[in-house]
């Protein structure tokens, strides 16, 4: 169980990693593959938005990953994990609900951070974080 969790947790990590690299890198190709091609060409304050959102991507990610070393030791950032699954799917639904985006353009997002959590949930050491 705790083996899974730690594969988990590397593999959100890695990929928390890579999505914060893509915000700050090649914004407008993000936007495009997220179909947000109809966008005109983005203002230099949205791209220094993207890029604060790509730090706290990375830097989300390098402690989720360094938590996965031993995660009843860091069961904070095994907690920091789960709520940052749970949050991204309720974010991405009420953005779909609003019709900021459509669900072809979010439900990727939403889908992949909904198996994260639901598997984080199912491989949390209950016993093991309650017990010390």
């Amino acid at each position: 169980m705790i083996r899974g969790l730690k594969i988990a947790l590397i593999i959100f990590g890695a990929l928390s990693i890579l999505m914060g690299l893509a915000y700050i890198i090649i914004p407008d190709q993000l936007a495009s593959m997220m179909g947000l091609e109809e966008m005109p060409d983005v203002c230099s304050p949205a791209l220094y938005s993207m890029a604060m959102v790509g730090i706290s991507f990375i830097a989300g990610g390098v402690f989720i990953i360094a938590g996965a070393r031993d995660p009843l030791r860091h069961i904070y950032w095994v907690k920091f994990a789960i709520l940052w699954a749970v949050l991204a799917v309720v974010a991405g639904l009420y953005s779909v609900i609003q019709g900021y985006v459509d669900f072809s353009q979010a439900g990727m997002g939403i889908i992949i951070d909904a198996v994260f959590a639901v598997a984080f949930l199912v491989l949390y050491p209950w016993r093991a974080a309650r017990g010390g």
